[in-house]
């Protein structure tokens, strides 16, 4: 078609000029023919040029020509068609889109980097409260005014999701995410979680109560045992009584740990008010399991493990100091129990390192280590590596989730490094604005 385009405008200037040189002839001169007739056919091809210029902005008519400037208006309207094709495609696509982000139950609200709200769905207005007439444009803060919220989005750390009442309903919880979208904007995801976290609640609280309910016959089970164990009874009979109470005392265990457990889940005292002196409560939880020797279930004879701790004397927590207690000693419970080779007493070392980030503290064993596949779950409620280590030192399964727990009351997070063969190290980083020197305001 081009090809076609450029033959049509050639020759039709060929023939001008050949009709000017003929008329030129007819005087003498040739010459001045043809130069007058490569002028006119100009003077024609900007004339088309002219019409082509007004036509493409929208001054007046498309160009008739079967030459060049024909072509090329013939070309732009197959493309203008085109485009026009595919805008009303992606208008499509764009409205398909919209509906099915307003169809949504969960709230999807849009703000720039400055966090001034540019678009939000149905569900962000009944979960938030927000009116489509007077809030966009607004900024997020001034509309979203929880303080947990405030500090989370000037944060921008959003690896984490955060929890907390909708400003417009008080009987809702709603869970926020928020995501970086291209440059200059951010995606806020809002989730109403009200069953799930009423759901949660009514499980805390049945594990609370029947674990508060059994200590009483517990109790009573434990006062019989003991009467037995000093009475006169035959070796057959004690040695039974005395497995009894071995095992009266792991369900003992078991329930307040299930209560403490259920006691830091439902925890929401926020981040504590207290400054406690680190140093004394690590050298009181040392010197309470220094001598502790874990009771074997088949008989085995556990040696004493060698615990090695320097501690700064100087170094204060923001906090709940039974927590981090807590912390401690389920560690080095576990450090003691399970950080040990097998007829060898635990090796078991407490380091702790001030840094930019905060406090790190870790409770490192040269055990037989845990293998990378147990390490995420090891958190878990009643999660267990090794059940037939498990059923020989005993243990209720929960002590990592009380930690973990317990650590997030204070904005820390348990990291956990095993190789086998070598040994495990389990440490958290308390964060800066937690930590003080002592003396300081």
């Amino acid at each position: 078609m081009q090809q076609i385009a450029w033959q049509r405008e050639l020759l039709r200037i060929a023939l001008i000029v050949l009709l000017a040189t003929a008329a030129g002839m007819s005087f003498d001169r040739p010459l001045l023919g043809a130069f007058v007739g490569l002028i006119v056919s100009q003077v024609l091809m900007l004339r088309r040029l002219n019409e082509l210029f007004l036509w493409s902005n929208n001054q007046g008519p498309a160009p008739q020509d079967s030459g060049l400037v024909g072509y090329s208006a013939d070309v732009i309207i197959r493309r203008e068609r085109l485009l026009n094709k595919k805008l009303k495609r992606q208008k499509k696509q764009l409205k398909r889109i919209a509906e099915g982000i307003e169809s949504l139950q969960d709230g999807i609200l849009i703000t720039n980097q400055a966090g001034f709200m540019t678009a939000f769905n149905r569900a962000s207005c009944h979960l938030l409260g927000l009116r489509v007439d007077t809030d966009k444009g607004q900024h997020i803060t001034n509309l979203l005014r929880a303080p947990s919220f405030v500090k989370y989005f000037k944060k921008g750390d959003y690896r984490e999701v955060i929890e907390f009442k909708s400003p417009y309903r008080s009987n809702l919880i709603v869970q926020v995410q928020v995501t970086q979208f291209g440059v200059d904007q951010k995606v806020i995801i809002i989730r109403d979680v009200t069953e799930r976290q009423r759901v949660e609640q009514m499980r805390q609280h049945f594990i609370a109560d029947v674990s508060h309910e059994l200590r009483t016959p517990l109790t009573v089970i434990n006062g019989y045992l003991e009467m037995l164990v000093d009475a006169d009874v035959n070796p057959g009979v004690m040695r039974a009584v005395r497995q009894m109470g071995e095992q009266s005392d792991r369900m003992k265990s078991l329930v307040n740990d299930l209560l403490h457990l259920s006691k830091l889940e439902s925890n929401n005292a926020g981040i504590g008010s207290d400054w406690f002196e680190f140093q004394s409560l690590c050298a009181m939880g040392v010197d309470q399991l220094r001598g502790y020797i874990p009771k074997s279930l088949t008989g085995e004879k556990i040696p004493e493990a060698n615990i090695e701790c320097e501690c700064a004397s100087n170094i204060e927590i923001l906090g709940f100091a039974e927590e981090i207690n807590s912390v401690l000693t389920n560690l080095l419970t576990n450090a003691i129990k399970y950080g040990r080779k097998e007829g060898q007493a635990a090796q078991i070392k407490i380091g702790i390192h001030s840094s930019n980030k905060g406090l790190e503290i870790s409770v490192a064993d040269e055990g037989d280590g845990i293998a990378p596949n147990h390490l995420s779950r090891l958190t878990e409620r009643f999660y267990r590596v090794d059940e037939s280590r498990e059923s020989t030192v005993g243990g209720s399964g929960l002590g990592l989730a009380i930690v973990r727990h317990a650590l997030e009351h204070h904005d820390a997070q348990l990291k956990i490094e095993s190789t086998l063969g070598e040994g495990s190290c389990f440490s958290f980083v308390i964060p800066a604005e937690r930590i003080r020197i002592k003396g300081s305001d």
